[in-house]
């Protein structure tokens, strides 16, 4: 519990400084195109540290590994507090992306390392909730203390030494999360052994970052009020940290491969209810489409976890923090060009086919497998 609290305090942070940064920047005087590709560099940092998770682990040990990725973060959280250099900044958000790396996939070792394989789907569900709520939690943390001047950023330094210290009482790691485990670390394999699951993770990296970015956009265009249009995606993210526990618990009785295939089918269809208007049945099939996308992250975090063990688990833990940022660094660029071409249509289009290829990627990868 004082892991999970520790994780949820580190993502809280994290979140809390992604709209900062962009608001800080504006403030600057930073254009608005650089604003986008300084925002963009903490992704860059994780996917370079992402490579060096296993050994890091090898060499140090896993709670040593997020208590570095902690640390590192509160300095360059004081960083950006006390000067207001831009080319400091960039440098600054390379590395926030590496320690990020280390907290995350650190942090999802840990924990999907240590869940009894009977009640794995359920505690992955709700773990994944507690997360969920971070991403609500960060930028109410933001509204509270302001986001001009070094305040917001002593917060997000000052949460994030709280997480540290609490993953420093935790005490060790169990010691079945570290050991070399049956299955190969290396990448190529993993991703050759699972290519379900991770098509799930990307489609739900993909799926998640253009609701957040786009979906608003899309309400405003069919009509919608600012306020309608941004309820849209606190209904559809309310569904996501729904979908995962309720769909993780699902996972512990009922076959998983069945309910994999359900959510990808939903993921296809609920997207296209979105052209039907907005009368009263858009509503739930926004809440249904986001327990579809939390049910499918969550479902493909538990294959993961069940096949994989150690520094293997810790590998394939990596991957889908790699997998799922590529989904979201991917998404709202593609399903911007498609609003552009086709209107407000191509957002729910668009999403439903990129949904659509991926199901017939994994089924062919599967159909491939067992030839």
């Amino acid at each position: 519990m004082i892991a999970v609290s520790a994780a949820f305090l580190g993502a809280g942070a994290f979140w809390m400084f992604l709209p900062l940064l962009s608001v800080a920047l504006r403030g600057e005087g930073v254009p608005d195109a650089w604003v986008g590709l300084i925002s963009g560099l903490p992704w860059a940092g994780l996917l370079a540290m992402s490579g060096f998770i296993p050994a890091i682990i090898r060499r140090i040990g896993l709670q040593r590994m997020v208590l570095c990725g902690l640390s590192a973060s509160v300095f360059i959280f004081l960083g950006f507090a006390l000067t207001r250099d831009v080319r400091i900044w960039s440098l600054l958000c390379l590395l926030l992306g590496a320690a990020l790396a280390l907290r995350w996939a650190g942090l999802d070792t840990w924990m999907n390392g240590s869940f009894p394989a009977h009640l794995r789907g359920r505690l992955t569900g709700l773990y994944e909730l507690i997360l969920s709520g971070s991403m609500a939690v960060g930028p109410g943390v933001l509204a509270a203390s302001g986001s001009t001047g070094r305040a917001p950023f002593f917060a997000a330094a000052g949460i994030t030494a709280a997480a540290t210290l609490m993953m420093s009482l935790t005490g060790r790691e169990p010691p079945q999360v570290t050991q070399p485990g049956g299955q190969a670390a290396r990448r190529r394999d993993i991703l050759r052994g699972d290519p379900a699951a991770f098509i799930g993770i990307f489609l739900v990296g993909f799926t998640e970052a253009c609701n957040l970015s786009l979906l608003p956009l899309f309400g405003l265009s069919r009509g919608l009020s600012v306020h309608l249009s941004a309820l849209l995606v606190v209904i559809v993210q309310a569904g996501v940290a729904f979908g995962a526990l309720l769909i993780g618990a699902l996972a512990d009785h009922l076959d998983r491969q069945r309910l994999h295939h359900g959510t990808v089918l939903a993921m296809i269809a609920l997207p296209l209810g979105l052209l039907l208007g907005f009368g009263r049945g858009v509503w739930p099939c926004l809440a249904l489409w986001g327990v579809a996308q939390g049910g499918l992250f969550t479902l493909g975090i538990v294959f993961l976890a069940t096949r994989h063990s150690g520094l293997g688990l810790a590998s394939a833990m990596s991957l889908s923090m790699v997998v799922y940022t590529l989904g979201g660094i991917a998404g709202p660029p593609l399903l911007g060009v498609l609003m552009s071409l086709a209107g407000p249509a191509g957002f729910s289009l668009g999403l439903a086919g990129v949904a659509l290829a991926c199901a017939l990627a994994g089924r062919s990868r599967q159909l491939i497998s067992r030839a």
